[in-house]
């Protein structure tokens, strides 16, 4: 009889072992397909799925991992037993998928002309004594998605699609301070400086970026010149050409201040 009992838990062993490594190769295309996803709502869809895969996975690791790690020894049922009832189940930590709370109050700054970055302060009081792995932030080139499980018993979530402009997705990041969330989104370098960002998130559809093709584009000899003279200015004249070529991109006209036409002066 325990030798039987010894061949059934090793069985179910194996079967545990084989559906966690289904839900992992699930998990591994569910987060391909989203990376290539470019519908804000397909997106949104696939990554309801794949945090519900995430948990079950999570859920199914711990459970086999207090099977194997110490097994409880084998006896036969006895009648006492019986009567005392059979000991409660253990109980997992996890906390279920959703419903999410929206985080809809942050601070933002957009950064300058000569800024790399846009930077997202959101406060969210005692998130520092989460545990490591109940704050997550993904990235993709237009969108972030920050994820914070079980604070205060809610699930708070920050979602942005659309971003006014893309992102450098390995440059960007997050951190954790008391009471804070910083998130750092790294803006793109154009030929002339790096994006100009007019909010977060972009109103309405994005247009296509970059300009037309040089054959037509009337006004390359201008650009060209004005490409001249910011290769051979100094950091002045580098910032004043720089944004004006890139609202001449843009469309958008650019009148310089008396100041950043004045020379720096001389040392």
């Amino acid at each position: 009889m325990a030798g039987w009992l010894a061949a059934d838990v090793r069985v179910t062993l194996d079967m545990a072992d084989d559906t966690t490594a289904q839900l992992q190769l699930d998990c591994a295309e569910l987060t391909e397909m989203l990376s290539k996803a470019k519908r804000p709502n397909v997106k949104q869809e696939l990554q309801r799925v794949l945090d519900k895969l995430t948990t079950e996975r999570g859920i199914q690791s711990k459970a086999q991992g207090a099977s194997a790690a110490s097994p409880a020894p084998m006896k036969l049922a006895t009648t006492t037993d019986a009567k005392a009832g059979a000991p409660a189940p253990a109980v997992v930590d996890i906390k279920p998928v959703g419903p999410w709370v929206e985080i809809t109050t942050f601070a933002l700054d957009l950064g300058g002309y000569s800024s790399p970055t846009v930077t997202i302060d959101l406060r969210l009081k005692g998130l520092e004594v989460l545990p490591a792995g109940h704050v997550t932030c993904q990235f993709t080139t237009s969108s972030l998605d920050l994820k914070v499980i079980g604070l205060d018993g809610q699930n708070h979530r920050f979602l942005k699609t659309n971003l006014d402009k893309d992102i450098v997705v390995e440059d960007s990041s997050f951190r954790v301070k008391k009471n804070h969330v910083i998130i750092t989104l790294q803006k793109v370098k154009g030929e002339y400086g790096y994006d100009s960002w007019a909010d977060l998130v972009a109103k309405g559809r994005r247009k296509p970026q970059g300009g037309l093709k040089k054959e037509q584009n009337p006004t390359d000899g201008i650009m060209d010149m004005m490409k001249d003279l910011y290769d051979d200015g100094d950091d002045n004249m580098k910032k004043v050409i720089g944004e004006a070529m890139y609202k001449a991109k843009r469309g958008e006209k650019y009148e310089p201040q008396a100041s950043d036409l004045t020379p720096p002066p001389e040392v």
